[in-house]
């Protein structure tokens, strides 16, 4: 099986090109394998390029646990930046996921995708689970809680992302988000289920984050600083845009 390892911001990714369909997507223990670190390739997560009947490609995407899930912001990053250097090189993407269609676009070879999904805003009051300054729940894609505090790098955020994600009201689980403002820039830190871990960046994290600060300001493009590095949302005619660079790793071949 050939593969593209690539890293979004330290959110790394195993890609397979699977238009013919003929990869086994639902063997979740064997994309667990893969995903381990203590393999030889190791992930956050395994990204398919998938046919559609009515966009340029649909996307599915599964967690390191191996499981399915609605979408991943850096994957339609990572994704958008494949189609269009190794299939079409076409600046205008469409693309659908497990539950949305989404647009990306190439501008001078960084994408940004535009995050179509917002829904279920405040519909869990999480003002009980962690004393910061503000907070919010909200589904950028999938379901996320927001947090914002006065310094992002004091937050355990392992001990307190596991416990709020593992709380009997998020059915399915939750992402945990933590952010502060230091210098014109929003820093950021993400417990994200599935990896259940803290991870270097998580684009609808960082999306959740951005409606969370465009409700209480006017500005219409955000930095913010992961723990991978820089990314900007920016929000267009009450669009809101996620983007950065990716990396392609290398290119690979399982046995």
């Amino acid at each position: 099986m050939e593969f593209y390892k690539y890293s979004a911001h330290g959110n790394d990714f195993l890609l397979f090109d699977n238009r013919n369909g003929a990869l086994p997507v639902h063997d979740a223990a064997l994309w667990q394998r893969l995903c381990k670190r203590r393999s030889s390739v190791g992930a956050d997560g395994v990204i398919f390029v998938e046919s559609s009947d009515r966009a340029d490609f649909h996307m599915r995407y599964l967690n390191s646990d191996g499981g399915e899930v609605e979408m991943c912001g850096n994957g339609t990053r990572v994704i958008s930046d494949f189609f269009y250097r190794f299939i079409k090189m076409k600046e205008e993407l469409i693309f659908t996921t497990k539950n949305s269609l989404y647009e990306s676009k190439i501008e001078n070879m960084i994408p940004f995708v535009k995050m179509v999904e917002l829904y279920d805003v405040g519909k869990v009051d999480i003002s009980d689970l962690y004393d910061g300054t503000s907070c919010l729940y909200l589904n950028t894609g999938v379901p996320h809680c927001v947090f914002e505090v006065d310094d992002v790098d004091s937050v355990d955020v392992i001990e307190v992302g596991r416990r709020i994600r593992n709380e009997d009201r998020f059915e399915n689980g939750v992402n945990v988000n933590f952010f502060s403002l230091k210098d014109s820039q929003y820093h950021v830190r993400t417990y994200e289920r599935g990896v259940e871990d803290e991870t270097l960046s998580c684009g609808t994290g960082i999306t959740a984050c951005a409606h969370h600060i465009f409700n209480c300001s006017s500005s219409n493009e955000l930095v913010f600083i992961a723990r991978g590095g820089e990314l900007k949302v920016k929000k267009i005619d009450d669009a809101v845009y996620y983007g950065g660079k990716v990396n392609l790793i290398y290119k690979g071949l399982l046995c």
